[in-house]
């Protein structure tokens, strides 16, 4: 392990999710909340600013491409991520700037391009978080000239060249390829120009790319995905995984596994790094953060939890007569056959819970909310839980997922991160200025398909 990834290993990572006023669904409701945040640009500058300041790895920012009546308040108008982290890279300096983008509805040569694009604004520091596009309104093929959504093995297939394809163009042109020779009249070394001429299952592509490498060569990859195809996706190409475990020994396993699987595939595991999303909630007392948490709960109405549950599970359940107090039982969700495969992680979460979970729990599960009782509370205990998961294996770092935005990112800024700084655990500066060297990477290695 080379000095500068070693270094970068000693400490807990964190990226700060940003959503609206927060991933939990009814904190736009909140006195504090500023309703338009997803849509205020000004507003999502200063949340990267404090992450920045907190001298996080970056910023994360989430996607989706349908939306209807049921959807999470925050994502019903907001920006797109890439041109979201393309403004920000223009005011920031050092975080990372991570943006989401589907494999499932776009093109490699219109992504490759776009997202190069703000790797070089921003002078390096752009990641892309590769997903294939969760259904949660059964509507997203809708939007795109089609007639249903891909099936997952399909769209694992399809990710899985997307990737290549991307980073066959990101490889167009060697880092010194343009040489700008005006007496000699050469714009470019001809050698050192790499068509691509992909021909693949689901993709024809010429190539080159019309823009070189970046100063970091091209953005970092990063994705989410506990089944066995997202796994070996991430596996193969990513070097930040998410993940949400409730405990220590599955999110050890998990961060075991892929580690496992990375090598096989020839890779060195200490460059990935794992990411437990968590929603920290941080307070002078553990009575005060869990009243902060009571306060939220009771701005979700009991009929969006049920409207929204009833087109989830796309009729398979009769929720009249329920109320969102109801357990995960008594709504009759585990005796569902076959339920959604994007069900998959929530089943997770609540299995051996069933009677006490709510459904109004299960919604705040399915719609982003990934409270933990380690992480709540004082600064003191979320500090330890921090560093407790990493030192057992359990996580590199933790993708912060905030319920009211910017109140919880600020105190945890604020009130956290100077006690891991303190332990040697959090950087107290950036040992480079681009996003793979925030995680000790090679600033110039070339994707490898």
């Amino acid at each position: 392990m080379n000095q500068r990834l070693s270094r970068e290993r000693q400490h807990i990572h964190f990226f700060a999710y940003l959503v609206g006023t927060g991933i939990h669904l009814a904190s736009w409701r909140h006195e504090t909340a500023f309703p338009q945040a997803s849509i205020d640009f000004w507003h999502q500058v200063r949340l990267a600013k404090t992450a920045e300041d907190a001298k996080f790895d970056a910023i994360f920012l989430g996607d989706s491409l349908a939306i209807d009546e049921t959807s999470n308040p925050g994502i019903l108008n907001r920006f797109d991520p890439i041109g979201l982290v393309t403004a920000l890279g223009a005011v920031t300096s050092t975080i990372g700037l991570i943006a989401t983008s589907s494999t499932s509805y776009d093109e490699p040569y219109n992504f490759a391009r776009a997202a190069l694009t703000a790797d070089h604004i921003s002078g390096g520091r752009v990641g892309w978080n590769i997903v294939t596009t969760r259904d949660l309104t059964n509507s997203t093929a809708g939007n795109f000239s089609a007639e249903e959504h891909f099936d997952h093995s399909l769209r694992y297939r399809r990710a899985e060249e997307f990737v290549q394809v991307t980073q066959g163009l990101w490889n167009s042109w060697d880092h010194d390829a343009f040489m700008y020779n005006k007496d000699a009249g050469q714009f470019f070394d001809r050698h050192k120009l790499n068509p691509l001429n992909f021909r693949g299952e689901f993709f024809k592509v010429a190539g080159p790319l019309n823009i070189g490498p970046s100063p970091q060569h091209s953005p970092l990859l990063a994705q989410a995905g506990t089944s066995g195809p997202g796994q070996k996706l991430g596996a193969r190409f990513a070097n930040a995984l998410f993940a949400s475990h409730p405990d220590i020994p599955q999110a050890r396993g998990y961060r075991e596994s892929i580690r496992a699987q990375a090598a096989a595939f020839g890779r060195d595991p200490d460059e990935l790094y794992v990411y437990q999303a968590i929603s920290p909630v941080v307070a002078d007392t553990r009575e005060e953060a869990l009243e902060r948490i009571r306060e939220l709960d009771n701005l979700i109405t009991d009929q969006q939890v049920l409207d929204f549950l009833q087109e989830y599970f796309g009729g398979q359940l009769d929720f009249t007569g329920l109320g969102a107090d109801a357990s995960v039982a008594q709504a009759g969700i585990p005796s569902i056959a076959q339920p959604r495969t994007d069900f998959r992680s929530a089943g997770e979460q609540i299995h051996g819970r069933e009677d006490e979970v709510t459904l109004k729990d299960l919604y705040s599960i399915l719609t982003g909310d990934k409270r933990n009782h380690d992480f709540i509370g004082t600064p003191g205990h979320v500090a330890d839980s921090l560093e407790r998961w990493h030192a057992e294996g359990a996580a590199d770092g933790f993708n912060l997922m905030f319920s009211l935005l910017p109140q919880d990112l600020e105190r945890f800024a604020d009130a956290v991160i100077p006690l891991l700084q303190e332990r040697g655990l959090a950087r107290t500066e950036y040992s480079g200025t681009t996003l793979k060297s925030h995680l000790g990477l090679d600033p110039q290695a070339k994707g490898q398909p």
